[in-house]
Parts: structure tokens; C-alpha cells; sequence
């Protein structure tokens, strides 16, 4: 291509793409991630409707001894996600500690096990103390990790989706000293 096609092209390629843009924000493609999977569309690694974005994380108590049996822990998370999903989202709660990270339970939105509403986008469940096991870090701070994921779609016999991640929230909490039973 000669220099004056380029300066030619140039122009009209800006000018192009700009159009572009302005019709796909005219068309309903511009928004945020669920606002666009919520009107249908497919996002990066997501399937319609399967975005979702957590809003709110807590765990009670705001520390506890692990390994200790006789704690319970509740936890209370909220997140937006696209009402026209047919399935339910989970979310992972890992520990990260320094540059660790384990896995530490997964939580449904599921309407079972303490659950109040399947896919109302609030999970609060209270489970057995899972701060447990000798790789779990104790007397410090650590970092809880909270991730949903819209689970996979096979009712057809072929599993579709199961793939879409919110972005990660963290929240401090405070692990005290290894229980010891005796």
C-alpha cells in the first residue's frame, strides 16, 4: 500500500470503527459485563445470563481457632447475577495466606443446607468449622478469597458453560491459635 492510500485508509478506518462502536452502543452491546449478558449476550468465557458480580461478603465469628470443633461459621454472600438463568451460581472460598492458596469449601445458591432461595443471588450458610487440617495457617491474618461460578448446563446430555468466573472479592480474617483438645 502506497503512502497515499495509506493517508486515504487511514481516515476512513477511524471512522469506520468509531460507527462501529457508536452501533454496537446503540444496539445494546455497551454496559457493563451483566448488563450485557443480562440482555443475552455472550462475555468473555460466559455464556448469556451467566454473569454475575458479588457485592458483599461475611464471616462470622470475625476469627476462629483452627481446627477447633466446637465453632461454627456462618458465612453471608451476596452477589448480582442475570434472574433469566435457569441454573443456580456456587461460590469457592479459598485462604490465601502469604503466597498459599487453598481451597478451603464451596457454597451453593441452591435453596438447601440453610439456604433460603435458590438463585436469589444470597447464600447464608452456617457449616462446621472449616479451618481445618495441618496445612491451614494459624495465629494470623489471612486473606478469604470468594469466586462465583454459574454451574454447567447438561440437560441436554452435552454440558454447556460452567466456565463464567466473577471477579475475586477478599475479605481479611482473623485465624487464631491451633486448637488444642487437651
Amino acid at each position: 500500500m502506497t503512502r497515499s492510500q495509506q493517508a486515504v485508509t487511514g481516515p476512513w478506518t477511524r471512522a469506520w470503527t468509531a460507527a462501529c462502536c457508536l452501533l454496537a452502543l446503540a444496539c445494546g452491546d455497551g454496559g457493563t459485563e451483566l448488563e450485557r449478558s443480562c440482555r443475552g449476550r455472550a462475555v468473555p468465557n460466559c455464556l448469556p445470563y451467566e454473569v454475575a458480580v458479588l457485592t458483599e461478603a461475611t464471616v462470622t465469628p470475625s476469627g476462629v481457632s483452627v481446627g477447633d470443633p466446637s465453632v461454627d461459621v456462618s458465612f453471608r454472600i451476596a452477589f448480582d447475577r442475570c434472574p433469566d438463568l435457569d441454573r443456580n451460581h456456587q461460590v469457592t472460598v479459598q485462604v490465601l495466606d502469604e503466597e498459599r492458596l487453598l481451597d478451603l469449601t464451596t457454597l451453593s445458591d441452591d435453596g438447601m443446607g440453610g439456604d433460603t432461595m435458590a438463585g436469589d443471588g444470597l447464600i447464608e450458610k452456617t457449616v462446621g468449622n472449616p479451618f481445618i487440617g495441618p496445612e491451614m495457617p494459624a495465629g494470623r491474618t489471612v486473606t478469604l478469597r470468594f469466586q462465583t461460578r454459574a454451574l454447567a448446563d447438561c440437560s441436554t446430555g452435552m454440558c454447556l458453560g460452567g466456565t463464567c468466573r466473577s471477579e475475586v472479592l477478599e475479605v481479611p480474617y482473623t485465624l487464631g491459635a491451633r486448637f488444642d483438645p487437651e
